[in-house]
């Protein structure tokens, strides 16, 4: 009966999914390339990155806080692709996308699948829709988040919960528990949401459900996380256990923002009026408990927390967005006022479609991060890098170069930017390594002067390409002048005659 609707929900949401995949390349923030692209991509090739591996450490290795399951899927991804002939970083990446462009889809389906429990047929029918083409959905669904990653698990989880109408079955709530350990496999705050359904389930006084879904909570982390863990270091849950710590020594290294920030990004990111109705519907009343409680949970331990960076909330959002939207249609179908005023939310949902739709398309086309992927890239046609002087003096903050799209990792890497002490200096704490023979100058703010420093120390430059930033990252600086937006200059040393 619902299949046909479910069909087409799943061809809206993959059209642009797929656009995306092909034509947003780059990354998003650092952590969802430098933690896992970089960290797998150089796995493959015989080197550790980040120095992750017990073994490249020297004699006092340390964890390092992350999860290897995420990144590790990568880095079999990868050594499959390469042994078909299949090595170009680019070529690379659009199957990484498309990879998750298809998991992704799990979220829309199972959405839509949640709402029809929680509502009717119609309203199910919109909700997938939104999550089928929320602007931020298909862009995000691409990346490399360990935070986005997670949400399809926590859907699955959320799904078995509510797939006879709030009344799980013992079976329905250990598949529930596999789902949700599987998603903190992922991304270890997902912790958060776990433990709501176990709490719900104890409020309830079913006790033997409490208990079977906290057991599978745990079974998918001790095979996955423990068996990694003991792998690698020897014992259970290492990375784990050092996240934990990592966290709780600095709460407040990344700054400390209000209590109510996540509430003013869920405002904003779920485009007003739309996204007022969506908290309206979730904080009027604690229903379904088994959903309510953990999303309550992970929006209030997060906000709690002085560090708040906005895509911590990201795997909340879309479940979120089910149990808020689903329980405002309800309320307003209800409502003997807005019954009376039908075009008022009608102009309401005709600003927030076009207002989602421009920003929708450009997201599915944005290049993110363009600049310092083209100039990684355009070195590999260019003879072998020794090594490479990041020169960002003009701005004071030299970005990490991805290597992963040079597909070199054995070269000193120097971030230069004005100080302390001198260029000079900077090189000789690298003499090891040899002098850097290229030079990216990062910006084009006092561009000449900066060459000309650089040509002091390294001898006659020659300017071999430039790379432009992307509309994404034009736009974002337009809007926050904070937001880099780098034209990158890409200079060799001059051979000796």
């Amino acid at each position: 009966m619902h299949e046909r609707p479910l069909a087409a929900l799943t061809l809206i949401a993959l059209v642009p999914r797929l656009v995306a995949a092909f034509f947003s390349g780059g990354y998003f923030a650092h952590d969802d390339h430098f933690l896992i692209i970089e960290a797998a991509g150089s796995w493959v090739d015989g080197y550790d990155y980040n120095y992750w591996l017990p073994w490249n450490q020297g004699e006092n290795p340390r964890p390092s806080g992350h999860s290897f399951f995420y990144v590790g899927l990568h880095y079999l991804l990868f050594s499959g692709l390469k042994a078909v002939g299949i090595g170009d970083p680019k070529a690379l990446m659009v199957v990484v996308r498309l990879v998750h462009a298809l998991w992704s889809l799990v979220v829309v389906r199972v959405g839509y699948r949640i709402a029809l429990r929680l509502s009717d047929a119609a309203i199910a029918w919109r909700t997938g829709l939104f999550l089928a083409i929320f602007y931020f959905m298909p862009f995000l669904a691409v990346r490399n988040l360990v935070e986005v990653a997670c949400i399809p698990f926590l859907m699955l989880g959320a799904w078995r919960l509510m797939r006879t109408h709030d009344r799980p079955t013992l079976r329905d709530v250990v598949v529930a528990g596999i789902w949700i350990g599987m998603a903190v496999n992922v991304r270890f705050q997902t912790l958060f949401f776990a433990a709501g359904p176990g709490l719900a389930l104890l409020f309830q006084r079913r006790w033997a459900q409490a208990f079977a879904y906290g057991a599978c909570v745990a079974l998918p982390l001790a095979v996955v996380q423990g068996g990694i863990d003991s792998f690698l270091w020897g014992r259970p849950f290492a990375e784990l256990t050092e996240y934990v710590l990592y966290n709780m020594a600095n709460t407040t290294t990344y700054g400390v923002l209000p209590w109510y920030n996540y509430l003013l990004l869920l405002a904003g990111m779920l485009l007003p009026p739309l996204s007022l109705a969506v908290l309206f519907g979730f904080f009027r009343r604690p229903a379904p408990l088994l959903l309510w409680l953990p999303l309550f949970l992970f929006l209030a331990i997060h906000s709690y927390f002085p560090n708040k960076q906005e895509r911590f909330l990201l795997p909340m959002v879309p479940l979120f967005f089910v149990v808020g939207y689903t329980a405002w249609e309800r309320w307003r179908l209800a409502s003997a006022w807005w019954q009376q005023r039908p075009g008022l939310w009608r102009s309401c949902m005709g600003f927030v479609h076009v207002l989602n739709a421009i920003v929708l398309v450009v997201l599915c086309f944005s290049y993110s991060k363009r600049s310092r992927v083209e100039a990684l890239y355009a070195l590999r046609d260019q003879p072998p890098t020794r090594g490479i002087l990041v020169e960002d003096s003009a701005e004071g903050e030299a970005p990490m170069p991805p290597l992963f799209y040079l597909g070199k990792w054995d070269i000193a890497v120097i971030p230069w930017t004005g100080g302390p002490g001198t260029l000079a200096e900077m090189l000789g704490k690298w003499e090891g390594a040899g002098k850097p023979d290229v030079v990216l100058f990062i910006g084009e703010k006092e561009v000449k002067a900066r060459i000309a420093r650089v040509e002091a120390e390294l001898g006659p430059l020659q300017v071999v390409g430039q790379a432009k930033p992307g509309l994404l990252d034009r736009t974002v600086h337009w809007l926050n002048p904070v937001n880099r937006n780098e034209t990158i200059l890409i200079a060799r040393t001059k051979a000796a005659p």
